[in-house]
């Protein structure tokens, strides 16, 4: 009889430890000029009913934002999947989860889309026709830009590889007031804003 609860207890806690071990694998959150690209691995196993993606501007609150409506995961390997965030909070921080119905969850991740001015040089300020971009302690590297106005409307973009400075001609733009996001590969999002003066 004790060799009989013995084993069902040793079969309880094997079964509660694989319950305890999440499928979702390798998840990883990476910022983009105004949009966050999210990636993850489900394990091999039994298949699901679809997984969905859970955000907030805190680690606490998160609702979700998409439901993948087809099966998931596979028997025999592993399966990858992607999803981008194309409206992230710009002003405060990004908190993304992966949830596997009924109960499996993946870390959260936090993702801001941009740092603070201070890692950028900025000239000539004002400007009227070429803008020069110095990331400090940054060489040798593909970046894009998104270019906003006081409005939030997207006014410009570019793209390209970079030795030392990003020159971007924004001599299209009318006088006003802009800010830019900078993503860059090997990851980094930044902010900056500069001010533009008519042409002479």
């Amino acid at each position: 009889m004790k060799s009989l609860k013995l084993i069902i207890f040793v079969f309880l806690i094997s079964f509660l430890q694989v319950r305890s071990q999440t499928r979702i694998y390798n998840f990883t959150a990476l910022p983009l000029t105004d949009s966050i690209r999210l990636s993850f691995t489900v394990l091999s196993g039994s298949t699901c009913a679809g997984w969905q993606i859970l955000k907030g501007s805190d680690s606490l609150n998160l609702q979700q934002i998409y439901n993948y409506p087809g099966l998931c995961g596979n028997v025999s390997f592993a399966e990858n999947y992607k999803y981008t965030d194309f409206s992230p909070n710009k002003s405060t921080p990004n908190f993304y989860q992966i949830v596997i119905p009924p109960s499996d969850y993946s870390p959260v991740k936090r993702v801001d889309i941009a740092t603070t001015f201070s890692n950028l040089l900025i000239y000539p300020e004002p400007v009227e026709d070429i803008l020069n971009i110095t990331i400090n302690g940054q060489k040798n590297y593909y970046y894009e830009i998104n270019i906003y106005d006081r409005f939030g409307r997207k006014q410009g973009f570019s793209s390209g590889d970079v030795i030392d400075r990003i020159t971007v001609n924004v001599s299209g733009l009318v006088e006003g007031v802009y800010v830019f996001y900078i993503a860059k590969s090997g990851g980094g999002v930044y902010k900056g804003k500069f001010l533009k003066k008519p042409k002479n």
